[in-house]
């Protein structure tokens, strides 16, 4: 079963671990920096929110792969070129599942809900759609990261098979990670509130540190469920196909 303790443990016990997340957290914090000084239309702003998304898809990616993988290290390299390779075909891999999802979420959304006379139920369906079409997303994102084959995002059946057990590991994951995140980076954010404030340039490399932290435990994770949904998927489908074959050769 998926370990989010696991995922803890390989990311911070791995050689070099914090200077990795040190280094990866600098561009996001300079991003943060600038969006919270009013600079988010600056040349700068853009290059490292550009460069921030290129860490934060690149750390997934690699993250996940090597879990899968059953590689020895989770993280990925100080190689900045590798990073920016691995979340280019990520990104890539990703979008037509982003364009055809978001599309039936956005019309659902837009022009079915309001159609409904109860709130609680246009709600319901609202947050159903988008978690639905986020964990065909995600499954999609895992299927990719296994190999990194852009053939497998077209994977239907077993897109269709995993997504909702994708779905449940998923909310499953996010609340494990933000009891983690309250304990320890909600701890120390309350020392700070209460002895110095937390409008300091400190506190927001800690929040960055945190937010980049928790990239890699998504990635590590994922890699862990690949196991559980994706290959237990396949192993039914072999599994069926199986005994379709042998009922075949009982009729013939």
């Amino acid at each position: 079963m998926a370990s989010i303790r696991d995922a803890v443990e390989e990311s911070l016990n791995e050689p070099h671990s914090i200077t990795k997340f040190f280094i990866f957290t600098l561009p996001v914090f300079g991003a943060v920096s600038l969006y919270m000084n009013k600079m988010q239309n600056s040349i700068w702003f853009l290059i490292l929110a550009a460069l921030s998304v290129i860490v934060i898809l690149g750390i997934m990616s690699r993250c996940a792969n090597n879990v899968m993988n059953y590689r020895d290290v989770t993280l990925p390299t100080f190689n900045i070129f590798t990073l920016f390779f691995d979340a280019l075909r990520s990104g890539i891999a990703l979008l037509p599942a982003l364009a055809i999802n978001g599309g039936i979420a956005w019309y659902i959304v837009t022009k079915i809900c309001p159609m409904i006379s109860l709130t609680w139920m246009s709600q319901a369906i609202m947050y159903i759609t988008y978690a639905v079409c986020g964990s065909i997303v995600l499954t999609v994102f895992m299927l990719f990261c296994k190999k990194f084959s852009f053939i497998d995002v077209f994977d239907v059946k077993a897109i269709s098979d995993s997504c909702i057990d994708v779905l449940i590991q998923g909310i499953w994951m996010l609340l494990q990670i933000a009891i983690i995140d309250a304990i320890i980076t909600g701890s120390l954010t309350y020392l700070f509130w209460l002895f110095i404030g937390i409008e300091n340039i400190v506190m927001y490399f800690v929040w960055c540190m945190t937010a980049v932290f928790n990239i890699a435990l998504i990635g590590n994770y994922l890699g862990q469920l690949n196991y559980e949904a994706l290959h237990q998927a396949e192993e039914k489908a072999k599994k069926k196909k199986e005994k379709e074959e042998i009922k075949e050769l009982q009729k013939s």
